[in-house]
């Protein structure tokens, strides 16, 4: 485990991924996929301001098939929620300590 990760846990402080600007789409997918047991809440967004060939609604189910999967508590941005099923939770914060 990583010393860095090992000393915020027992600190009791959350571990977030940001997963924004997203590049590439399969990229993102293989980073929660590796890193899932080490983050406790992952904010996904898209790439702004920039050409991408990324099919956002696809990337978007993609990634919450997978964080369901993978017991993943994540948060998908507002420019990816329009993307998101009717009545989706989609909470942006979650319990920091138990």
């Amino acid at each position: 485990m990583l010393p860095f990760y090992s000393s915020t846990v027992r600190a009791g402080d959350l571990c977030r991924g940001s997963l924004e600007p997203t590049l590439d789409a399969e990229t993102s997918l293989a980073i929660v996929k590796e890193t899932h047991q080490l983050v406790d809440l992952y904010k996904i967004g898209k790439l702004n301001y920039a050409k991408s060939e990324i099919e956002w609604q696809e990337y978007t189910m993609r990634m919450i098939d997978l964080s369901s999967e993978l017991g993943v508590k994540h948060y998908i941005k507002r420019d990816l929620a329009q993307y998101l099923p009717a009545n989706y939770s989609n909470p942006l914060r979650v319990q920091q300590h138990n």
